[in-house]
């Protein structure tokens, strides 16, 4: 049984500090006035439409964004780094699992055990950096969120508050063209017995509208790019962009064998799926508890 401490450190530790969220929000309500322009004044939105909105850039996403960068960037690297032994061993160990099974054509099981518990080793580790890599992604948008409700918040109320002022100075004229309407101010008369409550029903109908920042639009989200999808190609490009494989180019000896691991017969005698890709040892044990 899990207890409920377990859950609430980590829950915890995963919402943004205080002052990294009070500074977020500072930035939105300094660069709102200036980003008031590029954000339309738009009608209430029918239910279950999406809001057109702009996709803007400012100094504070580009920090956001490049922060994320860096950080994701160094994990990786350091990843590469501390695993250069066990990379070099993956490497040779595919050259003996491919002569074994495509030159010589004898399939050793043993051999492709320990090749298989050198690729787990590292597809663990790999899938821990990962993980940890989206946790400092969510964090920028944790960032990103705070700053663009700050943002829409102080354009909205401003706009707001100047259509109160705009329907307050048009009632005004309006008693003034009334005739027998008594002048506003603190010399008028008695107000009726119903005036108040009309002045409130006014005052509620010339209201505006406020709608809340819309989930969807967040520009500057920090996502992973495509080569963290694929965790093996680092032991062909050192994790950057594999480029497009010429029509002659030969089958690199880590691609060749990790296709030999991985389309293994199951105990069934049924063939793997294609691409298939076994589970980290990690995500195994805790499928077991």
């Amino acid at each position: 049984m899990i207890a409920t401490d377990q859950i609430r450190g980590p829950a915890r530790r995963a919402r943004l500090g205080r002052a990294t969220a009070y500074r977020a929000r500072r930035h939105g309500r300094l660069d709102a006035p200036g980003l008031r322009p590029l954000l339309p004044t738009l009608p209430p939105p029918e239910p279950g439409a999406l809001l057109e909105l702009p996709d803007i850039v400012t100094p504070f996403v580009m920090e956001a964004q490049a922060g994320a960068l860096r950080a994701v960037g160094q994990l990786r690297s350091r990843l590469l780094r501390d695993k250069r032994r066990l990379i070099i061993a993956i490497h040779a160990e595919s050259v003996r699992v491919v002569t074994q099974y495509d030159v010589r054509a004898e399939p050793s099981p043993a051999a492709l055990a320990r090749y298989g518990e050198t690729v787990g080793g590292w597809r663990a580790d790999a899938e821990l950096c990962r993980a940890r890599a989206a946790a400092l992604t969510h964090e920028a948008n944790q960032r990103l969120a705070c700053y663009w409700d700050a943002v829409w918040l102080t354009v909205q109320t401003a706009r707001a508050e100047e259509r109160r002022l705009a329907a307050q100075a048009r009632r005004a004229r309006e008693r003034t063209r009334t005739p027998g309407a008594p002048p506003p101010g603190p010399t008028a008369g008695p107000a009726p017995a119903g005036a108040p409550a009309a002045a409130g029903e006014a005052g509620e109908a010339a209201r505006p509208h406020f709608t809340p920042r819309p989930a969807h639009w967040l520009p500057g989200r920090v996502t992973l790019d495509a080569t963290w999808q694929d965790v093996d190609a680092w032991l062909l490009t050192g994790g950057t962009p594999a480029p497009a494989p010429a029509a002659h180019a030969r089958t690199h000896a880590v691609a060749r064998a990790l296709e030999i691991l991985d389309t293994q017969p199951r105990r069934d005698g049924a063939p793997a799926p294609t691409g298939h890709r076994p589970r980290p040892a990690a995500d195994q044990q805790e499928g077991t508890r």
